[in-house]
């Protein structure tokens, strides 16, 4: 046994592992995106020009590495690299999907991945919104969907900013979907930092 071919192998076993898991993320998070439906807004929410930051990062230099090995020719590395990129572009195809906020007829879904960022309109109880530089912030307050009365039933938080060019689509939305039951009540003030 040759233990630089055994580490090698082992290295190549973890990147497969990892490379399948990045793919199986992406999948689902793509499919979570796609059986939505009636969507009626949607904005991307990440942190480098509305993308996923590091995500997009380890794309472009795994992409850029890749182009360098095959310009090289490095045979040897192109399927390690191949690999990092494929990873690469799964990673970032789960964090751009999990990342975009949606607003459908049945409520507001902020990461598809994660059913506790996922509220249906008659589950909200009171919001709050509060301009900002780059838009509108809400704070949208609704009880955890169960089977508990609702007596007992916690109340959770959600925070969402809309940017300014979805901010008129989405205050018509909202007015539309629980305008009804609750209404602003013009020329008050309140303090934000009371919810936090």
């Amino acid at each position: 046994m040759n233990i630089t071919t055994d580490i090698y192998s082992l290295f190549v076993l973890l990147l497969a592992l990892f490379t399948l898991g990045a793919t199986l993320l992406a999948a689902y998070s793509i499919a979570n995106a796609w059986r939505l439906r009636n969507i009626r807004l949607s904005w991307k929410c990440g942190r480098f020009l509305g993308y996923p930051l590091f995500a997009t990062l380890f794309l472009a230099f795994s992409v850029v590495v890749g182009g360098y090995v095959w310009n090289s020719g490095m045979e040897q590395y192109n399927v390690i690299m191949a690999s990092y990129s494929w990873m690469g572009l799964s990673w970032f195809l789960a964090s751009y999907f999990s990342t975009k906020v949606y607003v459908t007829d049945h409520g507001i879904v902020k990461n598809v991945n994660d059913p506790s960022q996922t509220i249906a309109w008659h589950q909200i109880r009171d919001y709050v919104e509060k301009p900002t530089e780059s838009g509108s912030e809400y704070i949208f307050i609704y009880q955890e969907n169960g089977r508990l009365e609702t007596r007992n039933k916690r109340l959770i938080r959600l925070e969402l900013l809309v940017p300014d060019d979805k901010c008129s689509k989405f205050d018509k939305l909202v007015s539309l979907k629980i305008g009804k039951t609750m209404s602003p009540v013009p020329g008050t003030s309140f303090d934000i930092k009371a919810f936090d």
